[in-house]
């Protein structure tokens, strides 16, 4: 009798097998991932990032197997996120185009703040200084009519 050392009858042993088991199942889980057609519930109807937690948790692997036994699926993980980034690219130069924006809008409220804070006291003053004519003209009128009456 024969040992077996973990070696089956087709000369692989276990340990490969395992390994190929993994490559297949990392292979699926990347095509639908691709696909946008996750199996997993928490990816499922959301966006997410291409990434080895996201293919590992695909896949129902450990990260460690992908860099320690898959690593050429790295590399076709990172063609794959480089594939779709046009898209998200897309959102990200709108997403930056519309912060700039934002913060030109901030930059104008400000101005307009500003300028709104000086016209108001501007009118402030200029109230205050016709109160102050008001008051003075209406003294003037009073010696005015003081000098008109008879002694």
């Amino acid at each position: 009798m024969a040992k077996n050392d973990g070696v089956d009858q087709t000369g692989s042993s276990q340990g490969d097998k395992r390994v190929s088991d993994t490559h297949r199942r990392l292979c699926n889980a990347l095509e639908r991932l691709i696909a946008g057609h996750s199996k997993d519930p928490k990816l499922q109807n959301t966006r997410y990032r291409f990434t080895v937690a996201t293919l590992a948790r695909e896949a129902g692997v450990g990260r460690n197997a992908i860099y320690t036994n898959h690593r050429a699926l790295l590399d076709q993980l990172r063609q794959s996120a480089s594939k779709t980034s046009p898209k998200a690219a897309e959102r990200e130069d709108k997403l930056v185009e519309q912060r700039a924006m934002i913060e030109g809008l901030k930059l104008n409220e400000r101005r307009m703040i500003t300028e709104n804070a000086v016209l108001l006291k501007r009118a402030l003053d200029s109230e205050a200084q016709a109160d102050r004519h008001r008051k003075q003209n209406a003294r003037l009128i009073t010696e005015r009519d003081a000098g008109f009456r008879p002694v």
